[in-house]
């Protein structure tokens, strides 16, 4: 089936340009269109990147962390405005990494279980275990507190997600939220609305903040304030995921 690639970018200093320059002939040959939404605070040489080297159709959104479930269902909007029959959002520097990683990894799970209509994508215990730990010690309880409410483990916070065209039009009709915790909204509410959800692994997946786009190692771990950042995300996941609870669930 043929997919498109939808991300949203905040990269003020133009650090993905040449990286997305560098990757665009195998992303070229993996995607059938892309689509972009790009902060107003980032570089102006990301647009024209996207339309001279993918001919991506590219728009703008404002820059904050409280509007990026928004602009998530806006790049997967633009994305359903092609023919594509589904759409795979991701940050663009995941796949970048990924791509650089595992090519041949990437393909096989972007082709994996064509009967899952929403396919959440993460990454396997020896990826996770290679992630900063303020993310695995935040993301462990998200993670479990899914398992327990739909029968079924998932690491949901890398944000990867391949989706049919009809799940994917019920997100960008149904999704009310418009923070990072549409990590656990999407899945959530495509199997309300009767999608079925599949997981997939991948060990190429790595994470790096955009201003550390490329470094050895992550920096950020002896940082108060980005463990905050990660405890109130967490908080976020866990009141978006409450109202998903069965009638039998703890209320």
């Amino acid at each position: 089936m043929s997919i498109a690639f939808a991300t949203i970018i905040h990269d003020p200093e133009g650090r993905l340009a040449e990286p997305i320059r560098a990757a665009a002939p195998t992303l070229g040959r993996m995607f059938s269109g892309f689509a972009a939404s790009l902060t107003e605070a980032t570089d102006p040489r990301l647009a024209i990147v996207l339309r001279e080297t993918l001919g991506a159709r590219v728009a703008s959104h404002p820059t904050g962390e409280a509007i990026i479930g928004l602009a998530r269902r806006s790049a997967v909007a633009l994305a359903l405005e092609g023919e594509a029959e589904r759409v795979l959002y991701s940050d663009m520097d995941h796949v970048l990494r990924w791509i650089d990683a595992d090519p041949q990894e990437m393909r096989d799970v972007l082709s994996a279980q064509p009967e899952a209509q929403l396919l959440i994508i993460g990454r396997t215990a020896e990826a996770m275990a290679a992630v900063p730990r303020r993310l695995r010690d935040t993301e462990t309880p998200v993670n479990r507190a899914y398992e327990l409410l739909t029968g079924r483990a998932a690491d949901l916070l890398f944000a990867v997600r391949r989706i049919d065209r009809a799940a994917a039009a019920d997100i960008v009709a149904h999704g009310r939220v418009d923070s990072i915790a549409n990590d656990v909204e999407w899945p959530l509410l495509a199997e309300q609305r009767g999608h079925r959800i599949g997981y997939a692994e991948a060990h190429g997946l790595s994470y790096r903040t955009i201003d550390e786009y490329g470094a050895a190692a992550d920096s950020y771990d002896n940082d108060p304030l980005q463990w905050i950042r990660r405890l109130e995300m967490a908080g976020d996941m866990a009141r978006v995921m409450r109202p998903f609870l069965r009638p039998t669930g703890e209320r």
